[in-house]
């Protein structure tokens, strides 16, 4: 039986899976069909997955550094797990698969999605203070679908630009941050309803005076949003653990998830401001 788990078929393509301490990162192979070399030397800041800058393969690797990955349906993929620091396992229920990353080596298995669906990405290997939180999904869809996702995604040579030559304006930034909120199981720590939960909720924070551990106060504005989603150990709320992972988002999605924040924080004012027209709108085309 495991043979056949790891027997993989000659018709089967391949999607990178990288695990760290707590996120999920992804990397499809660009039009040569190949994945780039990659290495722990060269992961930094601007490369954050370590691929291989003098590999010409590399160059047209997409990446995916949000942990939502896209399959097509009935399509046989390869999946190629890499970890970047501790022992990882990546674990999707619905899949009846899962399969440990191994730091220094590469693991693999193969599937076949055969139904339509948004699934949970879970890692199954206990990987420190935050494995709680270590979530994702995955995305079964058409063909067509998955293929203009695809097409979205950056590739690696264009991760090397400058930020400004990459970035595209975000239409609706509120809806982004939501996503993110989502995927990176930010709202499984925060409420959006005023419910306790392993941190301060969000409904009613902008704007607030928070205690911090250390008895001082501080204004909850978008400079503390942006330290707190960025450095959020640095300053605790008073009577919330420090177990917070750290991520590494850019600047448009730190915009995006404070304004979501904003967005939950005060609902009706939101609401209106959305539709200044109010119930008399209604129907309007």
């Amino acid at each position: 039986m495991y043979g056949k788990f790891v027997a993989v078929p000659d018709d089967a393509k391949e999607v990178e899976v990288i695990g760290e301490q707590w996120k999920w990162s992804f990397r499809f192979p660009g039009e040569d069909n190949q994945l780039g070399k990659s290495d722990v030397r060269f992961i930094s800041s601007t490369n954050p997955l370590g691929l291989d800058p003098d590999d010409p393969a590399s160059n047209d690797d997409k990446i995916i550094l949000s942990p939502e990955l896209h399959l097509p349906l009935y399509s046989p993929y390869k999946f190629l797990l890499r970890s970047k620091d501790v022992l990882h396992d990546f674990n999707v229920p619905q899949f009846r698969a899962k399969m440990d990353m191994v730091p220094g080596t590469v693991t693999h298995f193969w599937l076949t999605p055969t139904r339509r669906g948004t699934f949970d990405i879970l890692c199954a290997e206990l990987c420190g203070v935050g494995h709680f939180n270590m979530r994702g999904r995955v995305v079964v869809e058409d063909d067509a679908q998955f293929g203009r996702w695809l097409a979205k995604q950056p590739t690696f040579a264009q991760t090397q630009q400058p930020a400004s030559e990459v970035n595209q304006p975000i239409t609706d930034p509120v809806e982004h941050g939501k996503t993110l909120s989502e995927v990176n199981g930010c709202i499984g720590c925060h409420s959006i309803d005023g419910k306790p939960g392993v941190g301060p909720t969000w409904l009613g924070l902008y704007g607030k005076t928070e205690i911090m551990s250390d008895d001082t106060e501080a204004l909850v504005d978008d400079e503390y949003l942006k330290v707190a989603i960025l450095n959020a150990n640095a300053e605790v709320v008073k009577g919330y653990p420090a177990i917070m992972p750290v991520y590494q988002f850019n600047d448009q999605e730190v915009a995006a998830i404070i304004a979501y924040i904003k967005a939950v924080s005060s609902p009706q004012t939101h609401s209106n401001e959305a539709d200044p027209g109010g119930a008399d709108n209604e129907g309007a085309e």
